[in-house]
């Protein structure tokens, strides 16, 4: 069943929100606004905002895409882009066409696409750029880290990819740790006598310890001068710290190529006083969480346009570590799941913290798209745009589920969490895939393709239009009158 009308909601579009009916023709929005009655099925949505489906930039799914995709369609994400899992002595571009191939023929409950994970970058050719860009990559991801798991590239290296990446059109994606500096500090905390019992520094801890802020600092400030040179634009993923905001805000101010920041949710959800207690392991990640103050410099970077968006990191096997710490006893898991929660849990946060439900679709949705190379068909509600829908009702309140909506990783880092509003009904181009918060179809979703690179992002978090490019006619079909100022989320779309 096709729906043909969602009607009654406030609907969030590119920069602004509006009271009208969303119209649906062979799969694509077809008009926003108040047109003749809609023949066929229709979706009411009173009382609800209407928002585009989410869009997550950064998950490592392919050990469990359907159960992964399953969770996100049920946490309002319609659209995932998944790092590529090359195995051991696999070409990077060989991994990219074999998970390709593989959801093409398994299926997924939302459309994916595909960065290619370089795991071998000293053996990476500028024509493998080129046909990973063919088969539809919108991006590579470099990591300046993990030299225990034969994956770290070194900053010549770092350069060389960067310089035929921009040859080639593709982003530029960089995991953002000092390797060396890690090993240094690990080096020297095995020697202080640091035992895999207990807490602390003792205990799992010793994970997020030898890997401080100024690790991620020094190799975010690294990574954009090799973009400054080589003109390459880049995408830095999972930025944890005020400090590694503070690089992208002085990049920015002295024109450096295109930059664009990610945060995680974890790292806006939860601070390093996790690892305090007897289950610190449950929240290790690289990078790790850090302490209040940086969270909260997080939040002012989404406020102030710093960030451009927002990823969950889900990973759906966790880590295991290796090398030195393993050799003295210290062998923990590390990577958190969450796709599923990322979209209604930021929502609620976003909305306890004042921050307009449009800025946090255009972090959610509509950057990631604009980045990777899927605007305007995915990441916005247009005329024309793909009609990936999410019917959010704001009033009452959920509890995150213990099992991460079902994501197949085992016990969800964010069960129990009180949130605002909940999801009720999703729609990937038009065809119902939850209602009630329940799945009820996961064979809709397909590979999704890079054909062209995506726009910027609207810069310091200001709506498209004379900042940037909008969905041809977006402001021609809007019929009616937007809704007025930024709302907050915890008040009724209703209330006027």
């Amino acid at each position: 069943m096709n729906i043909a009308a969602v009607t009654g909601g406030t609907v969030v579009t590119p920069g602004r929100r509006v009271r009208a009916d969303v119209h649906i023709r062979d799969g694509k929005v077809f008009a926003i606004g108040d047109h003749p009655a809609a023949d066929g099925p229709q979706l009411d949505a009173t009382g609800c905002y209407v928002l585009p489906g989410g869009v997550d930039p950064h998950c490592h799914l392919m050990a469990g895409a359907r159960p992964a995709t399953a969770a996100a369609a049920r946490g309002g994400t319609t659209t995932v882009l998944s790092f590529t899992s090359p195995a051991a002595g696999e070409r990077d571009l060989a991994a990219l066409l074999r998970n390709r191939a593989e959801l093409d023929r398994d299926g997924a409950a939302v459309d994916v696409g595909l960065h290619a994970a370089i795991y071998d970058p000293d053996h990476l050719t500028p024509d493998d750029l080129v046909a990973a860009k063919r088969a539809g990559a919108a991006a590579i991801k470099i990591f300046l880290a993990y030299p225990e798991l034969g994956i770290m590239c070194s900053t010549r290296r770092l350069y060389e990819l960067m310089s035929a990446a921009a040859q080639a059109g593709l982003l530029v994606q960089v995991h953002c740790e000092n390797a060396p500096l890690i090993d240094a500090l690990t080096a020297a905390a095995l020697r202080a006598g640091a035992g895999p019992a207990g807490t602390g520094r003792s205990g799992a801890r010793i994970f997020a310890d030898t890997r401080p802020p100024e690790v991620e600092e020094e190799a975010v400030a690294r990574t954009l001068a090799v973009a400054s040179l080589t003109g390459a634009a880049c995408y830095l993923v999972h930025l944890s710290t005020a400090g590694a905001l503070d690089q992208v805000r002085l990049a920015r101010q002295r024109r450096a190529p295109r930059i664009f920041a990610e945060v995680c949710t974890h790292h806006l959800l939860f601070d390093d006083s996790r690892y305090a207690g007897a289950d610190a392991e449950r929240y290790l990640v690289a990078p790790p969480l850090r302490a209040r103050p940086h969270v909260e410099a997080l939040w002012a970077g989404l406020a102030d346009g710093t960030i451009d968006t927002i990823g969950s990191d889900h990973c759906q096997v966790r880590s295991m570590t290796v090398g030195s710490l393993a050799d003295a006893g210290h062998r923990y898991r590390y990577g958190l799941a969450g796709v599923g929660p990322r979209l209604p849990a930021l929502l609620s946060a976003a909305a306890a913290r004042g921050l307009p439900i449009e800025r946090v679709m255009q972090l959610a949705a509509e950057n990631p798209a604009r980045a990777f190379g899927h605007y305007p068909a995915k990441g916005a509600l247009a005329p024309g745009s793909d009609a990936d829908v999410v019917v959010f009702d704001p009033s009452g309140g959920s509890v995150l589920p213990e099992n991460g909506f079902g994501d197949g990783t085992g016990a969800s880092v964010y069960a129990g969490l009180a949130v605002r509003g909940q999801v009720r009904d999703v729609l990937l181009r038009g065809q119902p895939i939850v209602h009630a918060g329940a799945i009820v179809n996961q064979q809709h979703g397909r590979y999704l393709p890079v054909l062209a690179r995506g726009s910027t992002p609207s810069p310091r978090g200001q709506p498209p239009g004379p900042h940037g490019p909008e969905p041809p006619g977006a402001g021609d079909a809007l019929a009616g009158k937007p809704a007025g100022p930024p709302m907050r989320l915890d008040v009724s779309p209703n209330a006027r």
